[in-house]
């Protein structure tokens, strides 16, 4: 995202932002969890993560996906995918708090958009010892996700995943010729 649109949207109070810092989940799933989820509406998003948990969806991995098997419940091309139930409960809970932000900020949550999940490479740990005698280094992820509140989206008209996500680039590139 650009960061002229960002300052724009943060002044007309229509972006919603929150970040996740040193989390303990693994990067890789994190990366292809915010790629299958990435301008989808906030309420979509958070029913889907939460099928996840209940390994009812599986993610489809676009990235990292070397001796990974197919699965029968997935809706994208790509077949092959898992089950990654711990980075999707913390993304749950960075959605969740970014649904009260937005919240706090008068917007309504149905109408939020994500429009940018930024998954980077957070602080590695000091080794230490186990009881073991094993030496473990323990790896952490940085999660940043922008929300953008959009007038025009109607929640109670039924959309397929790839229209929301035609209508969400659509506006975002609107809104970029427009600076």
């Amino acid at each position: 995202m650009n960061a002229k649109l960002i300052q724009k949207l943060k002044k007309e109070k229509k972006l919603v932002s929150v970040k996740g810092i040193n989390l303990p989940i693994s990067r890789k799933k994190s990366v292809n969890i915010a790629k299958y989820i990435q301008y989808l509406p906030l309420k979509k998003a958070e029913e889907i993560l939460k099928k996840v948990i209940k390994q009812e969806i599986a993610i489809p991995f676009y990235k990292y996906n070397r001796d990974i098997p197919h699965r029968k419940n997935i809706d994208e091309k790509i077949k092959h995918g898992r089950y990654p139930v711990k980075p999707a409960r913390y993304i749950l809970k960075l959605l969740e708090s970014l649904e009260k932000n937005a919240i706090n900020l008068g917007l309504d949550p149905s109408k939020i958009f994500l429009a940018y999940i930024i998954v980077s490479k957070g602080n590695t740990m000091p080794a230490k010892m186990n009881r073991d005698g094993r030496i473990v280094r323990r790896k952490s992820t940085n999660i940043e996700i922008y929300g953008v509140y959009v007038e025009e989206y109607d929640p109670a008209k039924k959309y397929k995943k790839k229209e929301l996500k035609a209508f969400a680039k659509k506006i975002l590139r609107e809104w970029l010729q427009k600076i």
